[in-house]
């Protein structure tokens, strides 16, 4: 599958600084960003945590940059590249790999507004591995296989009647080109709470669902992140500091609380929104 953390920061990083708004004619958008994702096991298939054989443990370090330019007043372009280091440990054995990640480029439309505090806008992306899986390089970074997404995004402000709270809600498909597949299912739902007019914090729930026609696939949990029957429930928390009249800093800390053939974790991200 597509590396699972580049999807998790990706749909964090859009949805708490972008929040699914049109960016705006000849306005720009860039986000930079870190995460850490660490995990010492997984679930099986039938939803069963399984420790890695030899107290082995999984850290992956995400470095990316999503953008976004406003073409016209409800079209925008929008994209994302990364940069990711993985490294699994047991007694006596250490993997790593280090390599550029799928990156994804997309028109983003607004469809409707809703008493232009509410936007209901389509995105559709092509997916493109940066990236060559060495048999000698483990563990993979993932499927190495174009892919294309399309996802509606719903999203805000509740107005002053629930103090201005703002939400994002998004659901989609992801299709990967190769017989096969995967074919992945998503959803999130973003609130955010402003505590000022400097400050604010946010609260995600996101799931996705992961299916292949070789449904006898068997999970390897040496390279997880090549696994295409799965399915995961994460829950994510953050806080946002308006630091200037461009720029935005977000934390975040995120957990796994539920899944299946896939890898039971959690870690942390630090963005930087700049809004040009």
């Amino acid at each position: 599958m597509k590396k699972l953390l580049s999807l998790i920061i990706i749909a964090f990083v859009a949805n708490s600084a972008y929040a699914g708004f049109p960016i705006g004619r000849g306005k720009y958008l860039l986000v930079p960003s870190y995460n850490l994702y660490t995990t010492k096991g997984y679930w099986d298939a039938a939803g069963t945590y399984i420790p890695f054989s030899n107290g082995g443990r999984f850290a992956s370090h995400y470095f990316g940059i999503y953008g976004g330019i406003g073409i016209g007043e409800r079209l925008d372009f929008v994209g994302n590249i990364s940069y990711i280091m993985q490294r699994k440990l047991e007694t006596n054995l250490a993997q790593s790999n280090s390599s550029f990640g799928d990156a994804s480029f997309g028109l983003s439309y607004l469809l409707n507004t809703f008493d232009y505090s509410k936007f209901l806008t389509v995105t559709g992306s092509l997916i493109v591995p940066l990236y060559t899986n060495d048999a000698g390089k483990q563990p993979f970074t993932g499927f190495q296989q174009v892919g294309g997404e399309v996802k509606f995004t719903y999203s805000g402000s509740n107005g002053e009647r629930y103090s201005n709270t703002y939400f994002d809600i998004n659901l989609g498909v992801r299709q990967y080109f190769s017989p096969e597949g995967p074919t992945q299912i998503f959803g999130d739902a973003l609130l955010g709470i402003p505590l000022d007019e400097d400050n604010k914090l946010t609260f995600q729930l996101a799931s996705t669902k992961s299916s292949s026609t070789q449904t006898g696939l068997v999970l390897n949990p040496n390279n997880l992140f090549l696994n295409r029957q799965f399915n995961y429930f994460r829950l994510t928390a953050g806080y946002g500091r308006k630091i200037s009249q461009k720029y935005q800093i977000f934390l975040s800390v995120f957990t796994d609380v539920n899944g299946r053939n896939t890898g039971k974790g959690g870690g942390g991200s630090i963005s930087l929104v700049g809004e040009l």
